[in-house]
């Protein structure tokens, strides 16, 4: 499966329903078409009874009807007559979202092999958790598409809210980079898809790119008050002062309080130890003697509710 191809299944993913029509294809796209459907990755899903006359040159739509005599859909045409529009123009195509999913997924050592599971309905799947380098734990995977409707990231946002992870997940998106939000989803890594699939091996991700995203390729942006990275791991005050984490109970809390700081609300002790499922009774003692003083002049408590001054 050459690049196009691959470029074209992707723009098809990320089109509001996922499909395409045959005259589309037909026109536009033959040679890749045959090589999707040939791959199982698009299947027929209906049709439309809609086209562009094929006879009067004009791009205006025109409606279509069955014709008893001529066995087949069409429109009559002022300067042609009856014209029969060819079956596979009418067709609707589809991508079969499983076989996407489990293909892209190939090359990555997942825990399960039951395939993925739809958490939002054709929007958002959970592919399963991943062994990515060296890390001791499994890394989550989910896959989204669409993350530019404002509509679809509220979905995922709230997905992700729903189904929080104790280490940092990936989420994957047929969205190209230039088109996701500003906006940045705690506790997880997006990564559009047509920057980590090996071209070479078809629909497959590459996990040594995966984990250089991981492990913090790109620069923080220093410019930020508070600034959390990806996984968790290190938190970045002012630019300047630096201070890192490796416990889940602690990242848990960070994240939280970085989200609360970014969106301006404060929480109080017991709901930020029970999310972190904490037996502590205070953050102080949540957190140990070292990491409080290193956070201690940064977090503080107004009546009760607690957050980040700087």
């Amino acid at each position: 499966m050459d690049r196009q191809t691959v470029d074209l299944l992707f723009n098809i993913v990320e089109t509001p329903n996922g499909t395409i029509s045959g005259a589309v294809l037909a026109d536009h796209f033959g040679s890749q078409a045959g090589q999707l459907i040939s791959a199982n990755l698009l299947e027929h899903c209906g049709d439309q009874l809609a086209t562009t006359s094929m006879a009067d040159h004009d791009d205006a739509p025109v409606s279509l009807t069955w014709s008893a005599e001529h066995q087949g859909y069409g429109y009559f045409s002022s300067s042609a007559g009856w014209v029969t529009v060819p079956g596979e123009r009418l067709a609707v195509f589809g991508v079969k979202f499983p076989i996407l999913l489990a293909q892209m997924a190939v090359q990555l050592d997942v825990a399960s092999r039951a395939g993925a599971t739809a958490l939002v309905p054709e929007l958002l799947w959970e592919i399963g958790d991943a062994r990515i380098g060296r890390r001791s734990h499994r890394v989550p995977i989910w896959f989204a598409r669409c993350l530019y409707d404002q509509k679809i990231w509220r979905q995922v946002k709230d997905a992700a809210s729903r189904r929080p992870s104790t280490h940092i997940r990936v989420l994957l998106t047929s969205t190209p980079s230039s088109r996701l939000p500003d906006e940045p989803l705690p506790g997880h890594l997006i990564v559009s898809v047509r920057d980590v699939v090996d071209f070479g091996s078809g629909l497959a991700v590459r996990p040594d790119i995966l984990v250089a995203r991981l492990d913090g390729v790109h620069r923080p942006d220093v410019r930020e008050a508070v600034h959390l990275s990806a996984s968790g791991q290190q938190l970045i005050i002012n630019g300047t002062v630096t201070i890192a984490f490796k416990a889940d109970i602690h990242i848990t809390i960070i994240r939280k309080l970085v989200q609360g700081f970014n969106d301006g609300k404060r929480f109080g002790a017991r709901e930020l130890l029970d999310e972190a499922q904490s037996n502590a009774t205070a953050l102080r003692q949540a957190f140990g003697k070292q990491r409080w003083l290193q956070l201690e002049p940064y977090l503080k408590s107004q009546n009760g509710l607690w957050g980040f001054e700087l």
